[in-house]
């Protein structure tokens, strides 16, 4: 069980007009110890992160928040946060901007959110234990609300491309009370199932053949499910099973 229980708005909101990285700061106030959730919001980030280490672009009036939840569950369930935050944001994304037909937005494994088949967000999970030993985490939401960038191997999109302009303060009141909501049906991990149910009815690729990129290695075959932990579970063309657990997914691949 988690050792609090979520009521949205009442997690604090800590505002900075500028900073290296929302996820980078939820990461040391962990490490101080420090004991409730909180929302870290920037209007700009100077080191803003994807996975991987990637750089994220981060221009004002796109959304930059972290959720640092302290003890939110025991460690092996850590990943599955992913899963939440993507469903929270997809929730938040449609009460927040009422114009986007809900066919229209889909989620990516593990952790992108696309809008007519744009990324339109990125979601970084980081997780690790507190001075005293306790597991942590830190969501990292990247929402492109005004812009987006043009110089990507993939395609992505802004809500105020799509026709949905959305100022990022109207998001995140809509992305805490999603992500209390979520959390809660979550519970620590006790409610994944649901979740994932609730993930897989909006996946992108779900069926289809992909391609997915780990390291060096490309794997293609056909994206099947995601099993109990969340690993995507992938047909190659030999008929051999593959538990994937992190990796880039591309669609349409062929061998």
């Amino acid at each position: 069980m988690a050792h609090y229980e979520f009521q949205g708005s009442t997690v604090p909101i800590v505002r900075f007009t500028q900073i290296g990285s929302t996820n980078a700061e939820g990461m040391a106030r962990l490490a101080r110890n420090e004991t409730f959730p909180v929302w870290l919001v920037a209007d700009i980030q100077t080191a803003g992160r994807g996975r991987r280490g990637r750089p994220w672009t981060s221009e004002l009036g796109n959304l930059f928040a972290s959720l640092v939840l302290p003890n939110p569950a025991p460690v092996a369930n850590l990943a599955q946060l992913c899963f939440v935050a993507g469903l929270a944001l997809r929730d938040a994304v449609l009460a927040a901007a009422p114009e986007i037909r809900p066919e229209a937005l889909k989620l990516k494994w593990p952790n992108d959110l696309l809008l007519d088949g744009g990324k339109v967000a990125g979601i970084l999970v980081e997780g690790g234990s507190d001075p005293s030993g306790r597991p942590a985490a830190v969501i990292g939401f990247g929402v492109n609300c005004l812009h987006h960038p043009d110089d990507l191997p993939y395609r992505a999109t802004s809500l105020e491309a799509s026709g949905a302009p959305t100022a990022p303060d109207r998001l995140l009141e809509a992305l805490d009370l999603a992500m209390a909501v979520r959390l809660n049906q979550w519970n620590a991990g006790a409610g994944f199932p649901a979740i994932r149910t609730d993930w897989m009815r909006y996946a992108l690729g779900m069926g289809d053949q992909v391609s997915v990129r780990i390291g060096e290695r490309e794997v293609v075959g056909r994206f099947e499910n995601i099993d109990t932990r969340g690993a995507m579970m992938l047909r190659r063309k030999d008929g051999i099973a593959e538990i994937i657990t992190a990796g880039d997914v591309s669609l349409g691949k062929t061998d």
